[in-house]
């Protein structure tokens, strides 16, 4: 029988997952080559490499790779953002939890993520007993890039490049984040909160990317010819 590899709510069975990519692999690119638009994985995509990376037989390091890539994905965070978090940067309130995050230029926010990634990341912590102010994440930002590019080639799930997609491979995890935020609350204005944008120009290339993609969905279930 097989046996699944769970991280939260995320599962994905831990056998043949070279083969269940097949179909998960492309990178959506809502016409990236148009500096409106982002392109960016589906989650079914960062799932599967958060499984993948659980797989590795260094267990820490799988441990710790899933939970980063699901952090960097749910946070929608920059690399710098996750790999500075902290025990004590996990806070909980009434509404549910937030992370404290040091963005560009140091500057102190918050930023919402799921309790299903609150339960990877604590579940981590205690099993490797990671202090209230230790760093998370025990990598280097070129660590992190040699370990997630190692990931994509294990899940095959195609790695994206600036040249072609106009985004790094670990980058496209928080513009993934972010179009499947804005896809499930269509709140663009609570979108710029979660990136933590000063302008919601930065933002609009998000919006752009959604409408467009469900516009095409939309009108491929038009026939022009009925009625």
């Amino acid at each position: 029988m097989q046996q699944a590899q769970s991280t939260g709510m995320i599962t994905v069975e831990s056998k043949g997952i070279r083969n269940s990519s097949a179909n998960l692999s492309k990178i959506i690119h809502g016409q990236a080559e148009n500096a409106d638009y982002v392109s960016f994985l589906r989650p079914a995509d960062v799932k599967l490499m958060i499984t993948t990376a659980k797989l590795n037989k260094r267990q820490q390091n799988g441990d710790r790779n899933g939970c980063l890539i699901q952090v960097l994905f749910d946070g929608c965070l920059r690399i710098s953002e996750a790999l500075g978090l902290r025990h004590c940067d996990i806070q909980r309130t009434s509404a549910g939890w937030l992370l404290a995050v040091l963005g560009k230029g140091n500057r102190p926010g918050l930023v919402a993520v799921s309790s299903d990634t609150v339960a990877a990341l604590k579940s981590y912590i205690l099993d490797y007993h990671i202090g209230d102010t230790d760093k998370i994440f025990n990598l280097s930002r070129s660590g992190a890039f040699r370990e997630i590019q190692h990931i994509y080639e294990q899940s095959g799930v195609r790695m994206p490049s600036m040249l072609q997609d106009r985004v790094g491979a670990i980058h496209i995890l928080r513009h993934s984040g972010c179009i499947c935020r804005l896809q499930i609350s269509g709140q663009p204005k609570e979108i710029q909160e979660q990136l933590r944008h000063r302008s919601a120009a930065m933002t609009l290339r998000y919006l752009k990317t959604v409408s467009h993609i469900e516009a095409l969905r939309n009108q491929q279930q038009v026939n022009v010819w009925e009625g």
